[in-house]
């Protein structure tokens, strides 16, 4: 093997004398151009000229390992594609949208831009930081949920959130979107919170307005999940602002810890984690399923249920609209809000027949 590994680097300081089937060593190759073969015949040619053992021309891995030494690296002719676990989601309206743009709202071009070219980048991205991870299935929403308070993963936080934020905000418009006044239960239900709904609209166009920076602002039913002595469930609508890529969700702001990790070692806090349990049946109080889900939430707060957001970033609206053209973008966004989208995805207590409270 020493023979062998002289031999070869008294090789790579000069050029073999050429021959139709005789390999440059110094010639620089394209690495789509190297050819497995070629490095194969050449090391069995260097072993049987130096005495080395015949085995180098029957094990494979060795003759790759020789051929790097030569300065020839083989590489597969087909790259193995990794298989996307998160795609650009499908919309109701997806063909009309790509064909003619969002009726009244924006046209083809701005549509290709806000959804299929930057939507696709987003779970491109995506796709590339959680390939192989555990989480690689998940939600977009519980992606950036578990991640949110990970500085050490703010991309992947950012990508996840900014993907499920976009989709919310694509998902509720429509080529016929059904007014609010077909939607009596829900247009009742926010009237009982903002007095009327171009109370409503003012204020939600009158808060994008007025952000500096892109970021979106949404319309979400806030509820207590302690409901009160007389067994209503209190809520009310509201309206919130993130800036960027952050999410809505409260869950997002807090997470409970059992124990003081600082103070711990590896063992104990294993057995901590031993003793959560994992089944919720049967159980009650603190360990029940409505206990674990009061405790993710921060200590007084609130759940929170999203229905409807408008995207502030400028490359949804200057397409369209222009530099100065965002106002008209927000009017003409609330035009084509299809409210039977939102009535979908409000909460069922939030249209019921109670008395709502008003933060």
């Amino acid at each position: 093997m020493v023979a062998l590994q002289a031999h070869i680097c008294a090789l790579k300081a000069f050029k073999i004398p050429t021959k139709p089937s005789t390999i440059e060593l110094r010639r620089p190759v394209p690495e789509n151009s190297v050819k497995v073969e070629e490095c194969e015949t050449h090391m069995r040619r260097v072993a049987r000229g130096s005495g080395v053992a015949q085995s180098v021309g029957r094990d494979r891995r060795a003759l790759g390992r020789s051929s790097a030494k030569c300065g020839y690296f083989p590489f597969r002719r087909q790259q193995q594609q990794q298989r996307a676990n998160h795609t650009i989601p499908p919309l109701e309206f997806d063909a009309t949208f790509a064909a003619a743009g969002v009726p009244g709202f924006i046209g083809k071009h701005g549509f290709r831009i806000a959804w299929t070219d930057y939507q696709g980048l987003l779970v491109e991205k995506l796709n590339e930081l959680t390939a192989g991870e555990p989480y690689e299935n998940y939600l977009t929403k519980d992606i950036a949920l578990q991640f949110a308070r990970d500085p050490m993963s703010a991309s992947l936080f950012n990508y996840a959130s900014m993907a499920h934020n976009n989709h919310h905000f694509f998902s509720t418009l429509s080529t016929h979107p059904t007014p609010l006044d077909k939607e009596p239960t829900l247009r009742q239900s926010l009237i009982n919170t903002f007095g009327s709904i171009e109370t409503l609209q003012t204020t939600m166009l009158d808060t994008a307005t007025a952000m500096f920076g892109p970021g979106f602002v949404w319309l979400i039913w806030a509820r207590d999940l302690d409901p009160p002595a007389g067994g209503i469930r209190r809520g009310a609508w509201r309206i919130l602002t993130t800036y960027l890529a952050g999410t809505p969700y409260v869950e997002a702001r807090y997470r409970q810890q059992g124990i003081d990790t600082n103070v711990q070692n590896a063992t104990s806090y294993q057995a901590y984690k031993n003793s959560q349990p994992v089944n919720t049946l049967g159980a009650f109080g603190s360990y029940s399923k409505f206990g674990r889900e009061q405790a993710k939430l921060p200590p007084g707060g609130t759940n929170v249920q999203p229905v409807l957001c408008v995207n502030t970033w400028e490359h949804v609206w200057l397409r369209d609209y222009g530099i100065m053209g965002k106002r008209k973008y927000l009017t003409e966004w609330w035009d084509v809000i299809d409210w039977g989208a939102v009535e979908q995805l409000a909460p069922k207590e939030s249209k019921g027949t109670v008395d709502f409270m008003r933060f």
